[in-house]
């Protein structure tokens, strides 16, 4: 099984991180899951293809009334927490979360996730299948990086190589392996 992932890691390449973040330059298309492309053309986010329109937009004018809140937000925690509070019909959990990163990686310094990998869609089926074969306890919906320390080779990986941005952290790669590999993490 580790030999299986083992493999799996070496073979991972970031969901488009680089090009989604380097793209976001404003709060509203931090929040309205849009970012600029290389050829200068504002497109939606991967994951938010779909979110409609005008919840993102309610999103939008939510939080842009908790600027300062979310200005003064010491981790990403307290960042997600906002984010995560604001009930917007057709707005889901995958969402909120991408738009806190999003968010998080304008601030100055950046608020990026640290001590947490949140589990969601695609990384919560890959958590459920780590555990039923023994590498992880019980997945929650947020979990102690910790727990994911049979990924650590994920650290050793040429960034480069692998689209990773300079900018990720740990918890941030590991939820986007998880993302990226969940359905040949369900089949191991």
């Amino acid at each position: 099984m580790k030999t299986k992932l083992g493999q799996l890691i070496q073979e991972y390449s970031s969901c488009d991180m680089i090009h989604e973040f380097a793209g976001t330059h404003t709060f509203k298309q931090a929040v309205m899951c849009r970012y600029t492309n290389k050829f200068g053309n504002e497109v939606y986010c991967k994951h938010q293809w779909c979110v409609r329109r005008s919840a993102l937009q309610v999103m939008y004018n939510n939080l842009s009334i908790k600027r300062d809140k979310i200005a003064n937000a010491k981790d990403f925690e307290d960042l997600y927490k906002i984010v995560e509070g604001e009930r917007v019909r057709y707005i889901g959990d995958l969402t909120k979360y991408d738009i806190a990163l999003r968010i998080g990686y304008l601030q100055s310094p950046q608020i990026l996730p640290q001590k947490y990998v949140y589990l969601h869609a695609g990384p919560a089926k890959a958590a459920n299948a780590m555990h039923r074969k023994g590498l992880l306890c019980k997945p929650e919906h947020t979990m102690e990086l910790s727990n994911f320390e049979f990924l650590d080779e994920l650290k050793t990986l040429d960034r480069e190589e692998h689209s990773i941005p300079e900018f990720a952290t740990h918890a941030m790669i590991v939820e986007d392996f998880l993302c990226v590999k969940h359905e040949e993490i369900e089949r191991l």
